[in-house]
C-alpha cells in the first residue's frame, strides 16, 4: 500500500537519544505500513555528537566525552556531527514509493532540493553539493546521511543555523558546517527555519505534507527503543558493527 498523503511533524525540541530512537520508530512502522511517509522537524535540548552507523570511536569511552557531551550512534552512515544550535530533519518513506528515486545519489539530490528551496525562502542562494550537502556562498551549510532498512529509506539531515557551543574532540571525525548566521549577518530564529523547510520540501517533492503528530504506537516504540537501545553504551561504543551490510549505509 503506498500512501498518497505524508505526513508532516514538528517535534521541537529533544535530547539525541530521543530523536534517535523516533526516527527509528518511524521507518519501523513506515515498513509495517502503519504509518504514511513522514518529514519530521526537530532540534537539539542539549548539545550532542550524533555518530555514524559504521564509525569507528573505538579511542573513545562512554563518559569520557568533552565536557562529558552526550554521543549516540545513528542508524545512517557519514562520520560524527555537532548538534545544538542547528535544524535537523528525517525523511521516511517506502523505497517502493516512486516519489524518491531508488539510485542513492538521485535520492540525495531529490530530497536535498527541498532543503535547498527552504533555503532560498529565507533569502540564502543555496545549491546541492554532491554526494550528501548544501552549499550557500561556497560554504557547506548543511549534511545529510541514509540508511535502508526493511524496504525503507531513512534520511537524516542537519543544517547549521549558529555556531555551537560544543567542544570539538580532537579523535572524532566530525562534518564540518558554516552556519547561516554567518551569511546573512544575523540569528535566524529556528521557528521560521523549520517553517521554510516545510515549505520547501512541499514544494520540491511536489507532495502533500498533512501536518500531524507523533502516533501513540510510534511514542511506545520510541520508548523502547530509547531505554533498550541508544541509551545503551553497548549501542553507541560498540567495537564490532552488526546489522545490515555496508552497502545499506550511505
Amino acid at each position: 500500500m503506498l500512501f498518497a498523503e505524508w505526513r508532516l511533524i514538528f517535534t521541537g525540541p529533544a535530547d539525541g537519544y530521543v530523536n534517535m530512537a523516533i526516527d527509528e520508530a518511524t521507518l519501523l512502522l513506515v515498513g509495517e505500513q502503519r504509518v504514511p511517509p513522514t518529514v519530521r522537524i526537530y532540534h537539539w535540548d542539549v548539545p550532542c555528537y550524533t555518530v555514524g552507523y559504521l564509525q569507528d570511536i573505538s579511542q573513545l569511552t562512554p563518559g569520557a566525552q568533552p565536557g562529558q557531551v552526550m554521543c549516540v550512534r545513528r542508524l545512517t552512515g557519514g562520520t560524527a556531527c555537532c548538534h545544538g544550535t542547528d535544524l535537523s530533519y528525517s525523511l521516511t518513506v517506502s523505497m517502493a514509493d516512486t516519489l524518491i528515486p531508488s539510485n542513492v545519489l538521485a535520492s540525495y539530490e531529490r530530497i536535498s532540493a527541498g532543503v535547498v528551496e527552504g533555503l532560498r525562502l529565507l533569502g540564502i542562494d543555496a545549491r546541492y553539493a554532491p554526494p550528501a550537502d548544501v552549499r550557500a556562498n561556497g560554504q557547506i551549510v548543511a549534511t545529510a546521511a541514509q540508511a535502508r532498512r526493511r524496504g525503507v529509506l531513512l534520511h537524516q539531515g542537519t543544517i547549521a543555523l549558529g555556531h555551537q557551543n560544543l567542544e570539538r574532540n580532537p579523535v572524532l571525525k566530525c562534518c564540518t558546517l558554516t552556519p547561516l548566521s554567518d551569511l546573512v549577518g544575523g540569528e535566524i530564529d529556528i521557528d521560521d527555519a523549520a517553517q521554510a523547510v516545510a515549505m520547501g520540501f512541499r514544494r520540491a517533492l511536489g507532495v502533500d505534507l498533512s501536518r500531524s503528530v507523533l502516533f501513540a504506537k510510534e511514542k511506545r516504540l520510541a520508548r523502547q527503543l530509547l531505554r533498550g537501545k541508544y541509551m545503551q553504551p553497548e549501542w553507541t561504543f560498540r567495537s564490532r558493527l552488526e546489522g545490515a551490510p555496508r552497502s545499506e549505509e550511505s
